[in-house]
C-alpha cells in the first residue's frame, strides 16, 4: 500500500499545521518581556532590618509578637506620615516605594525601599525603620523593637533578572500562540490533512497525492516509480475494484472549489487506469476551464460539444494519446447557451462505458449546474481536495450537493497544489488559438489550476 494512501491519512494538528505562528507569537511575547524590562529605568534598594522583642509588660509573661501584625503595624498611616515628614514628601509617594516583609521563622521586620535615586532610596529605608521604632517604642521602659541592620544601599543599580524574563516570556508566548492558533484555525476554516477531511466529508480519503515538478504535455514515464505514480497506481487499483471483468464503468472527478488540482488528478488517474489494461476514455467536461486537452498536447475539437450537437462522429471526435488504452475527448467547441442534451449526454456516457473506463473532468460542485447534471448520470463521483487550503465548509458543502442530485461518492482524494506559476513547452500547431483572457492567465496569473504547469498537482 503506498504511503500516500487511505490507511496513512493522518490531520496535521494545530500546533503543527500553524507552528510558525506559534513561534512567531512566542518570539515576540519574549522579546516584548525584554524589552519592557530593558526599558525600565534601573533603581536603588536601600534595605534595614528591624528585629522584633517579645512583649514582657503583658501579664503571664513574655508574649511572642506576631508578625503579620507588627508588618500591618508598619505598613500603617502613623508610621508612615512620620515617615513621609522626615523625608519630606508626600505619604503617597512615599508608601508606593516601600515594601515590608518577614523573613521565614524570624521576629524581624526586613524594609526595602525604591528609588531611582540612590540617596533617596537610602533615606527611604532608614525613614521608615526609625518611625517604626519609634512608634513601637514610645512610652516602654524596655525595648520592643531594635534596628539590627542599618539601613544600607547597593553601590550599583537594582537590575532585572533578564534571562528569567525572557524565559517567563517564552511559556506566556507559546500558551498565547496556541491560544491564538485555535482562534485562527476556527476563523480561517482551512481543512488540515486528510483525517480533517474525512470528519468534515464523511467521506475516507482513498488518496494523497504529494506535491511533484512535472512538465507538459504529459508523455509516458520510463524508470524508477515515482512517490505520485505510486499513489495514482494505488487509487486505479482500488477503482478497478469497482467494476466486473470485461465492462467499464463511469467516474466523474470533480472538486469543492476551483484550484484544488482536480484536472491534473483526473489525468493522472487515467493514465495509471490505462496502465492496468483497462481501456479509459477521458472526457474533458469542465466547458467553464476547458485546458484538459493541453494536458496531453492534443486539439479541443471536436470534443465533447460537437458530438453532443451532433456535428461531429463520436469516432472522429475521441482522440488517441501516446499512452496505450487511454484516449481523450476534449471540451469541444465553446457554445453560448445550454452546450448539451441531458438525454443524449446520458447515452454517450452508457455507450462510452459499456466496455471502458469513463473519467470526466467536470466543473466544481459549487457553483455550476453541469456538475449536477453529470454527477446524477456517472456511476462513480470522486471528490478532489486541495488538503491543505482548501475550506472545511466548502467541502462539506460540495458532498452535500453532490449527495442532493443522486451523486455515487466514494471517497475523497486530498491534493497538494502548490505550483502557482505556469511554464510553457512548444504548443503544437493544431492547438485551438486562445483568448488575450486566457494567455495572460496561462502566462502568468497565479492561479493553481491550469493545464501546463510546473506541479502535476494543478488543474481546475
Amino acid at each position: 500500500m503506498s504511503r500516500f494512501s487511505h490507511g496513512s491519512a493522518t490531520s496535521r494538528g494545530i500546533v503543527r499545521s500553524y507552528l510558525w505562528v506559534i513561534i512567531l507569537v512566542t518570539l515576540l511575547t519574549a522579546a516584548a518581556a525584554g524589552a519592557t524590562v530593558m526599558a525600565r529605568p534601573k533603581v536603588y534598594v536601600g534595605a534595614a532590618q528591624v528585629v522584633v522583642y517579645p512583649d514582657a509588660a503583658r501579664g503571664g509573661g513574655s508574649v511572642a509578637p506576631d508578625m503579620g501584625t507588627e508588618r500591618e503595624v508598619a505598613n500603617s498611616g502613623l508610621v508612615s506620615v512620620a515617615a513621609a515628614k522626615a523625608m519630606g514628601i508626600g505619604v503617597t509617594e512615599a508608601t508606593e516605594a516601600l515594601s515590608v516583609s518577614v523573613p521565614v521563622d524570624a521576629h524581624v521586620l526586613q524594609f526595602k525601599y525604591t528609588s531611582a535615586n540612590r540617596s533617596q532610596a537610602l533615606a527611604g529605608a532608614a525613614a521608615f525603620t526609625e518611625a517604626y521604632i519609634d512608634y513601637r517604642n514610645k512610652g516602654r521602659t524596655t525595648k520592643l523593637a531594635e534596628v539590627i541592620s542599618p539601613a544600607t544601599v547597593p553601590t550599583d543599580p537594582k537590575e532585572a533578572n533578564l534571562p528569567l524574563i525572557i524565559g517567563l516570556g517564552l511559556v506566556l508566548g507559546v500558551m498565547l500562540g496556541i491560544g491564538f492558533a485555535f482562534v485562527w484555525d476556527r476563523v480561517r476554516g482551512r481543512l488540515r490533512g486528510a483525517a480533517d477531511v474525512t470528519r468534515q466529508t464523511g467521506l475516507p480519503v482513498l488518496a494523497q497525492v504529494p506535491a511533484i515538478k512535472q512538465y507538459f504535455p504529459l508523455a509516458p514515464q520510463v524508470g524508477p516509480s515515482t512517490p505520485s505514480r505510486e499513489v495514482f497506481g494505488y487509487l486505479a487499483a482500488h477503482l478497478t475494484t469497482l467494476t466486473t471483468r470485461g465492462k467499464g464503468a463511469s467516474l466523474l472527478v470533480t472538486s469543492p472549489s476551483p484550484v484544488a488540482g482536480k484536472t491534473t488528478v483526473a489525468a493522472h488517474l487515467a493514465i495509471a487506469m490505462a496502465a492496468t489494461g483497462k481501456e479509459v476514455v477521458l472526457i474533458g467536461g469542465d466547458l467553464r476551464h476547458p485546458d484538459l486537452h493541453l494536458l496531453f498536447g492534443l486539439p479541443l475539437t471536436p470534443g465533447l460539444t460537437d458530438v453532443l450537437a451532433d456535428s461531429s462522429k463520436l469516432e472522429r471526435s475521441v482522440q488517441s494519446t501516446e499512452f496505450v488504452n487511454l484516449r481523450v475527448l476534449p471540451g469541444g467547441t465553446p457554445r453560448m447557451g445550454a452546450w448539451f442534451n441531458v438525454e443524449d449526454l446520458e447515452l454517450l456516457l452508457q455507450a462510452l462505458s459499456k466496455h471502458s473506463f469513463v473519467i470526466v473532468d467536470a466543473p466544481t460542485a459549487i457553483g455550476a449546474t453541469e456538475s449536477a447534471v453529470l454527477a446524477g448520470r456517472t456511476d462513480f463521483t470522486l471528490l478532489v481536495v486541495d488538503g491543505q487550503r482548501g475550506s472545511r465548509a466548502t467541502a462539506a458543502e460540495a458532498v452535500s450537493a453532490l449527495n442532493g442530485v443522486g451523486g455515487n461518492l466514494i471517497g475523497c482524494v486530498t491534493n497538494s497544489p502548490r505550483s502557482r506559476r505556469f511554464k510553457r513547452k512548444t504548443v503544437p500547431a493544431s492547438f485551438e488559438p486562445r483568448s488575450r483572457q486566457e494567455e495572460e492567465r496561462a502566462d502568468g496569473d497565479p492561479v493553481g489550476d491550469g493545464p501546463v504547469a510546473k506541479s502535476s498537482h494543478v488543474g481546475h
